[in-house]
């Protein structure tokens, strides 16, 4: 609320401060792929979209591979990347979209 208080020959001018805040979800997921358990860290992209999330894990090198889970307007989550995604992560992509949903549900 903002109000004007005087004092005396003073005038004050007092405004209310507006603050919003955007949760940040991020969390970590243990999946075996291929008798070989992996851990996958998802965090919401909050600039990119409601359903957009960076997720990165590490190749048999201990390489760091980055990737985006986007669900489209038909329900449908994707791969999108601006490097080559191994065959390993692809072909498991509905294993990791129920880990995202679990995880959404116990953060």
């Amino acid at each position: 609320m903002n109000g004007i208080i005087f004092d005396g020959y003073k005038k004050y001018l007092i405004r209310k401060m507006h603050t919003s805040f955007i949760k940040i979800i991020h969390f970590s997921r243990l999946v075996k792929i291929n008798n070989r358990l992996r851990e996958f860290n998802f965090k919401k992209n909050n600039n990119a979209g409601d359903y957009v999330f960076d997720v990165d894990t590490a190749d048999d090198r201990g390489n760091r591979l980055f990737f985006r889970l986007v669900k489209n307007s038909d329900n449908q989550w994707s791969i999108d990347s601006k490097q080559p995604i191994p065959d390993w992560i692809e072909s498991h992509l509905q294993q990791l979209v129920t880990e995202l949903e679990e995880g959404l549900l116990t953060n």
